[in-house]
């Protein structure tokens, strides 16, 4: 009788065993949503002979994380850099003998605690008008440096002189964006977002006036003497955009002078609120200029028609040193006065042939201009002479000795 209930005593205890020690993990954490920044733990009820490791998986990539065994509840603490990543979180439990238990978790952006924002607006430089605008960009996280989802809304405001505006947007894609069209006046524009009570830094984008339109120039002088020594300005008006606003600053404007050969000037100024000056010398001889400014590629001008009367209406030459020496002048201007200095002269020297042998020039010191004909490189023999300035030209044959 002993032996009977001995045995069938140590049967029913080996049968708790069995059950006890064979039966599969069991996950207790019935959780699958969290919010960045939580503690996430992972509880599974397993026989105390169960051994294993949870693999975990995200976008930051893989790792195995060892358990925490307390009786037969085996604890698994996710890492803080997987709990605090937002996305979907991939995790399996891996035994040496069971199948592997697997799951997903849901980790949301932390809304609740502080937002930053990133925010990003160019051109940071824009042209007047209903065209151009700047793009400006807002890109939202936690502190995890987590992205919102999409629908989350941002505030954005702008302001341009007395005007401020605002309008919500929403995140899509990871961004929030919106354009800042340019006014038709030129000025400062200020933009700035906030998300969840959160501001961002403010940014700037500068509108500047759109391309000129033609306008008009003037000319002022102190006399209308072709002397080559005064100084002719020119002026334009206030240089303006379609929509009124004066231009930059520092607009480059080029006055093109054309006179009655076809030639050629140019002098050039720049902008300095919105009007351009620039000068040039009177011509040496009589002439007429058509004046014409450009802003290259832009706008242009009315044409100006300027007439300049001879200052110098004739000068006498002389010889010396057996016509080894030319002397031009006394060269007396409109007002009897000596030229001012630096008055070109010119001399072209021709043989008997009237081959052109040597062109010299010098300019004019004191109403006077001198050349020498050295021996040394004109021979004895009969020169035509040729002397051009102030528009005057005068033709001399002489015998040099």
């Amino acid at each position: 009788v002993w032996l009977v209930i001995l045995t069938q005593g140590c049967s029913s205890e080996t049968a708790e065993l069995d059950i006890s020690d064979n039966y599969p993990p069991v996950l207790l954490t019935k959780e699958t949503s969290y919010i960045a920044g939580d503690n996430i733990t992972l509880r599974f009820k397993a026989n105390q002979n169960t051994r294993g490791v949870l693999v975990v998986k995200n976008a930051l990539g893989s790792s195995l994380i060892e358990p925490v065994v307390k009786d037969s509840i085996l604890e698994f603490q996710i890492p803080t850099s997987y709990s605090q990543k937002a996305g979907l979180s991939h995790w399996e439990f891996v035994t040496a003998k069971e199948n592997p238990i697997s799951g997903n978790l849901q980790i949301a952006p932390n809304t609740e605690k502080t937002t930053l924002i990133e925010s990003y607006l160019g051109p940071r430089s824009i042209i007047a008008g209903n065209i151009d605008y700047s793009m400006f960009i807002i890109v939202p996280t936690d502190m995890f440096d987590n992205t919102f989802t999409n629908g989350t809304e941002v505030t954005v405001k702008h302001q341009f002189e007395d005007t401020i505006s605002q309008n919500i947007i929403e995140i899509e894609n990871l961004v929030a964006w919106t354009t800042i069209g340019a006014s038709e006046k030129a000025g400062r524009l200020l933009v700035t977002a906030s998300c969840n009570t959160t501001d961002s830094k403010e940014l700037t984008s500068l509108v500047y006036p759109s391309n000129a339109i033609d306008f008009t120039i003037s000319s002022k002088r102190d006399h209308q003497y072709a002397d080559g020594n005064q100084i002719i300005s020119f002026s334009s008006s206030v240089i303006t955009d379609q929509f009124n606003n004066t231009i930059s600053d520092g607009t480059l404007v080029t006055f093109i002078i054309a006179d009655k050969a076809g030639n050629l000037l140019q002098t050039s100024g720049i902008t300095i609120n919105g009007i351009a000056n620039a000068k040039l010398l009177h011509p040496v001889k009589e002439e007429r200029w058509q004046i014409t400014a450009y802003i290259t590629g832009v706008a242009k001008s009315n044409t100006l028609t300027i007439d300049f009367k001879a200052a110098v209406k004739d000068y006498p030459v002389t010889f010396s040193d057996e016509n080894r020496t030319l002397f031009v002048g006394p060269i007396k201007s409109f007002m009897n006065q000596n030229i001012p200095d630096g008055l070109e002269v010119q001399l072209l020297i021709y043989n008997s042939q009237n081959k052109l042998l040597e062109t010299k020039i010098t300019t004019s010191r004191n109403g006077m201009a001198k050349f020498e004909l050295s021996p040394d490189f004109f021979a004895n023999g009969h020169y035509n002479l040729k002397i051009n300035s102030a528009g005057i030209s005068k033709n001399i044959t002489v015998d040099l000795k």
